[in-house]
């Protein structure tokens, strides 16, 4: 076979292969490039099921699943003091006092300490729009798509947002309804962090 033959017949499969490869490479480049883009991205679950709860002054008891493992808000948040935040996105004092819990969340991130919001939406697709407006707004904290047996245990939700302050220790601390600036959160939270 002739050097001009090979170049002929070897040629464009050779090139057909080489492109294919660039284009396999760029695409599983782009596809680390999405998957690291979306590492920052809000995290909103939905709740699995209500754990009826007969001890008063506890929180209630929920299960869900995150990162493929089944477990219950008790496990999550044990020995942590919890700013437990039931907010909507359709209210306004909620939405105005979001940027607030956001620096809350930054200020004791070191510390026994965790922010949870449980959203409390009308909307037919509630997590899309909770996890849109969430990654609109840098919510930084963990977000639940509240369900009618957790508002009913907690004996109703009768206006939003209402806050509960949860000790270390499991017990609810305090009921803050209504919104609240930063400075009055801060202050009913130290009342229970233990430095």
């Amino acid at each position: 076979m002739s050097v001009t033959k090979f170049k002929k017949t070897f040629a464009l499969p050779f090139a057909f292969v080489a492109l294919a490869a660039l284009f396999i490479m760029s695409y599983t480049n782009s596809s680390k490039a999405e998957a690291t883009s979306k590492a920052g991205d809000p995290i909103v679950l939905t709740i699995n099921s209500v754990i009826p709860n007969n001890v008063a002054g506890t929180p209630v008891n929920f299960k869900f699943t995150h990162n493929g493992k089944e477990t219950t808000f008790a496990e999550f948040t044990k020995g942590k003091v919890v700013f437990l935040n039931f907010w909507g996105t359709w209210c306004p004092p909620c939405r105005k006092e979001i940027p607030d819990i956001i620096e809350i969340q930054k200020e004791l991130a070191n510390k026994d300490f965790v922010v949870i919001g449980v959203a409390m939406e009308r909307d037919r697709d509630p997590m899309t729009k909770v996890t849109s407006f969430s990654k609109a707004q840098g919510i930084n904290y963990i977000n639940f798509i509240g369900v009618k047996e957790l508002f009913n245990a907690y004996g109703g939700i009768s206006s939003v947002p209402t806050t509960y302050i949860i000790g270390a220790d499991g017990k609810i601390e305090e009921v803050i309804v209504g919104m609240r600036a930063k400075s009055q959160f801060m202050k009913s939270i130290s009342k229970v962090l233990k430095s």
